[in-house]
């Protein structure tokens, strides 16, 4: 995107700010007075913001921001728990139920889809595949499973996981796996091991070669794929941050995502926003301080001589509830990876 569209993207979100009514802002009950947004008060205007969007996000170039959104609320009491609240610079958002949509969720996701260009998508996570089988097998939960005997069970769940693509109108998937280090592994563990993460991966990437219209993201500890090639074609790559507890555990965590064969240029880190119960000092926290204020400051410059390809927000919705202004802490990393032109 060249200077010009930036400044005109920025000077357009600054006027569509100053023109959003208060309910956008707050969940305080309306009184019936309605204020019109920029989207009626000027709609030239409007529909050349949305343009100048999808076209913001259509550049590859840019630091991406992923917002994992927990849908699973069907009677919705609050602006939080619809996705066409977010942010309109979110570039993608991953559902965390994204099987059983309602008619309106479906309709929002048109919305932020073809309007906004917001990509959205949702996981399909090894671990818990891996879990589910387990337990069927009513064998411990962490067991790596044997290969030949789970490969069938692995299948059908991918092939169910897969057609709500389609039959969602997704714009595509993440593939969540966090593996484990195999030096200290039997070869028969090893081999186990191999195998099913050969199947998982093969038959994922099998799916976006014949769907290579879709976006595919992994998330989780790209360092213990045995096979690191099958990352070439994601779109971006996102370390797990959640557990740190300071900057330098972040920096740490990053630095093991971008070791050997990891396409370094699209990793990214994952942190969460804090727990909405006031007593959980732990979740979303990087010590004293929120995690997703201090990865803002962190994400925006080099680590370990690498720039930071994006940021992934978990359980974004609770960055909502601030007075001052919804999803702030969510906008301060958007601003701060991709910084506005003055």
């Amino acid at each position: 995107m060249n200077n010009k569209t930036n400044i005109i993207v920025t000077l357009l979100f600054a006027a569509s700010c100053a023109f959003v009514s208060c309910d956008d802002w707050t969940d305080v009950e309306s009184i019936g007075i309605k204020q019109p947004g920029i989207e009626e008060q000027n709609p030239e205007l409007y529909t050349k913001y949305l343009e100048n969007l999808r076209q913001y996000k259509a550049d590859t170039e840019h630091k991406k921001v992923y917002a994992w959104f927990d849908n699973s609320e069907k009677n919705p009491a609050s602006r939080a728990q619809h996705i066409t609240s977010l942010p309109d610079s979110i570039d993608a958002v991953t559902l965390e139920c994204p099987d059983n949509l309602a008619d309106w969720e479906r309709n929002e996701m048109s919305e932020i889809q073809t309007k906004k260009g917001t990509k959205v998508i949702y996981d399909i996570n090894f671990d818990s595949i891996k879990v589910a089988y387990n337990k069927q097998q009513e064998v411990v939960r962490e067991a790596e499973p044997v290969a030949q005997e789970f490969e069938t069970f692995l299948m059908d769940s991918l092939s169910t996981a897969l057609k709500l693509s389609q039959k969602y109108d997704y714009d595509g998937i993440c593939v969540s796996y966090t593996g484990k280090v195999s030096t200290h592994m039997t070869e028969e563990e090893k081999n186990e091991y191999i195998q099913n993460e050969t199947f998982f991966m093969g038959i994922i990437n099998d799916w976006h070669l014949r769907n290579s219209d879709k976006i595919i993201a992994f998330k989780g500890k790209p360092q213990n794929l045995y096979a690191k090639t099958y990352l070439k074609e994601y779109d971006i790559i996102f370390a797990l941050g959640t557990e740190a507890t300071n900057r330098d555990m972040l920096t740490y965590e990053y630095s093991l995502a971008t070791g050997q064969e990891v396409p370094e240029n699209r990793v990214g880190i994952i942190v969460s926003t804090p727990s909405l119960n006031s007593s959980d000092k732990t979740t979303g926290y990087l010590g004293a301080d929120l995690a997703i204020d201090k990865v803002a400051e962190w994400a925006a410059l080099p680590q370990s001589g690498k720039q930071v390809a994006g940021v992934g927000i978990y359980n974004v919705s609770n960055d909502y509830f601030y007075t001052d202004k919804n999803y702030k802490y969510t906008r301060k990393v958007i601003s701060s990876l991709n910084p506005p032109i003055k």
